[in-house]
């Protein structure tokens, strides 16, 4: 697949894959001290195979539980455990404009229609990492 567009520096679109599998568009990406957070389109489906539809209950449960974590039902976050295999995989990778990719050592969380992500570099900080890649891919 292409490297996503961006429009212009105002607006950063990216895009989140799993392995071969393209899970979301990530619209109107930023990042704050060194979590990149973006509004999130999910392209994924059930019908895409087993793999697929495990990313989709992924993507469904971290909705849920933190719709009722906002509703003062304070869900375990040992409910995550069911998903470690998911979570904690290598596979998770961000697709930006200039072609360039993001690791990520951990899944990202999704919430209320946003996707967010810890920054996978630290040099000399992750908040200075991300926002040197945030400068480079918005010419900031």
């Amino acid at each position: 697949m292409a490297a996503p567009q961006q429009a212009d520096s105002a607006s950063l679109s990216l895009q989140l894959w799993y392995g071969n599998i393209f899970i979301a568009e990530l619209l109107d990406a930023i990042v704050h001290q060194g979590t990149w957070f973006a509004n999130y389109r999910q392209v994924v489906t059930r019908e895409q195979g087993k793999q697929a539809t495990r990313l989709c209950d992924y993507i469904a449960f971290c909705e849920k539980w933190h719709k009722r974590l906002k509703q003062g039902k304070n869900p375990g976050a040992k409910q995550f455990d069911h998903f470690k295999d998911v979570l904690y995989s290598s596979l998770w990778r961000v697709l930006c404009p200039d072609g360039s990719e993001l690791t990520m050592a951990e899944g990202p969380t999704f919430v209320e229609g946003e996707a967010c992500w810890n920054h996978p570099e630290n040099d000399p900080t992750r908040e200075e990492a991300a926002w040197n890649v945030w400068c480079r891919l918005t010419k900031c």
